[in-house]
């Protein structure tokens, strides 16, 4: 890259980090054709990128961005002004007479930990076949593929002269919760959890039902002070209640419409609902505008409703969605249906989230419930998304004497048992890695061989 366009780039960034530079002079003057990057949780990535993008375009590129989910594809967009899509939209244009890249393209990706090993390996032979140029940023620490996984880590790990990292987060304040996130991101599980309960942000509740109120009681006063604060929880029947609850709460204090429109699972939505899309629809657009269509995890807020108790099928919410738009999202969508071979709903409230819908956002406060099957990406996403405060939640376990049983012999506390489950908690290892495993007793990977980026 001329040394012009990577100067004036950073001219116009002022306010980067000094380790922010860094990675932008390694990602633009490197002459890799692939190169990852790690950004810890709010060590402000697309800030970065942003920059990149700006010295790319300059030196005659054309940038181009993805990611695994929608809404985190429409962030990265926002946020540094380049065209994305997703991963899939990218690998579905494999005609390879008229390929999405080509010779002058950079492609980014963002939340690189989230990519499929399949997926990574087919966008970097597209990337090979174009002679276009592949940037990978994300957090081996967060959350990886829902499909087999961990490729990224691997090159993160085998590269670290070429891998830049941003470490510094300026998103979590509270020291204490810095402090906790750190050592849990180093596997100091006792220590993070301590640095929690100094900050007054561990809470444990003796049930379900003290942790229902604490929780929701936590999230109405953020509401009522304008804050927008998810309840985060990795079960869908936690998260269901705790939506169902805030639904309640609100309509009885006329914050939402009294109508609703019923759908399944008990769900009901009123006029002024914040929803979330669980699944993308490219047929479901702004009017005129199919680029803008509903993408999996985008937020918005209903602003009209059409019920007809005699026809359920032809009922509609109609949606403005952050970012987006308008649209009209009718029952086909928004109720259980069929997609890929799976039933799933369309739209839900998004009052109560999971710990993947929540990675890439910031919010003034967050809380979070984990129990003794949490992994330690999932804990640290959790503890890393609230800037002034990060509160987790535990609940004690029951252990009921009825007539049939005998107690069980006391078991560890739940903080206790929290804290050894994610002293267990690690990185899958890929195929690459098994694959090069020493035959001997202890049966420890070996170094695999180098990768050539």
């Amino acid at each position: 890259m001329p040394a012009p366009a990577l100067t004036a780039a950073l001219g116009g960034h002022p306010h980067l980090t000094n380790e922010q530079r860094a990675l932008v002079r390694s990602w633009c003057a490197g002459g890799h054709r692939f190169q990852a990057a790690i950004g810890r949780a709010g060590a402000g990535k697309t800030t970065t990128v942003a920059a990149c993008a700006d010295a790319w375009a300059a030196a005659g590129h054309r940038v181009l961005g993805a990611a695994v989910k929608g809404e985190a594809a429409r962030t990265l967009a926002a946020a540094t002004g380049i065209e994305c899509e997703t991963l899939a939209w990218y690998l579905a244009h494999d005609d390879p007479d008229d390929l999405p890249l080509d010779s002058r393209t950079v492609l980014v990706i963002d939340e690189a930990s989230t990519i499929g090993d399949r997926d990574l390996d087919a966008i970097m032979t597209m990337a090979a076949r174009t002679g276009a140029s592949l940037r990978l940023i994300g957090d081996p620490a967060q959350h990886g593929a829902v499909p087999a996984g961990g490729m990224f880590r691997v090159l993160c790990e085998r590269h670290p002269p070429t891998t830049p990292e941003l470490r510094t987060t300026h998103r979590v304040r509270h020291p204490d919760d810095r402090a906790a996130a750190e050592a849990l991101r180093d596997g100091r599980i006792g220590e993070a959890l301590d640095h929690l309960e100094a900050a007054g942000h561990l809470h444990i509740a003796s049930d379900d039902l003290a942790m229902y109120r604490q929780i929701l009681g936590r999230w109405w006063d953020a509401h009522q002070a304008g804050l927008a604060h998810p309840m985060v929880d990795r079960r869908n029947a936690t998260r269901r209640q705790l939506n169902r609850l805030a639904h309640h709460l609100l309509r009885a204090h006329g914050q939402v419409a009294v109508d609703e429109v019923p759908a399944s699972d008990d769900r009901r939505f009123s006029i002024g609902d914040r929803v979330t899309a669980r699944a993308p629809d490219r047929s479901l657009h702004v009017p005129g505008d199919r680029r803008a269509y509903v993408r999996n995890g985008a937020l918005g807020t209903i602003t009209a409703t059409r019920h007809s108790p005699t026809d359920p099928g032809g009922d509609t919410l109609t949606v403005a969605f952050d970012g987006i738009g308008t649209v009209d999202v009718p029952r086909r969508f928004f109720d259980h249906h069929d997609r890929d071979g799976r039933v799933e709903v369309g739209l839900d409230h998004a009052y109560a989230l999971t710990s993947y819908a929540v990675q890439s956002s910031t919010h003034a406060v967050s809380t979070s419930r984990i129990d003794p099957t949490a992994t330690r990406a999932e804990t640290y996403v959790d503890i890393t998304r609230g800037r002034s405060a990060n509160h987790l939640y535990l609940t004690a376990a029951a252990n009921q004497l009825d007539e049939e049983a005998l107690p069980r012999a006391p078991g560890p506390s739940a903080d206790e048992a929290v804290e050894r489950r994610l002293e267990r908690s690690t990185g899958e290892l890929t195929a690459y890695e098994l694959a090069h495993v020493d035959d001997g007793p202890a049966g420890r990977p070996k170094r695999p061989p180098e990768l050539h980026l």
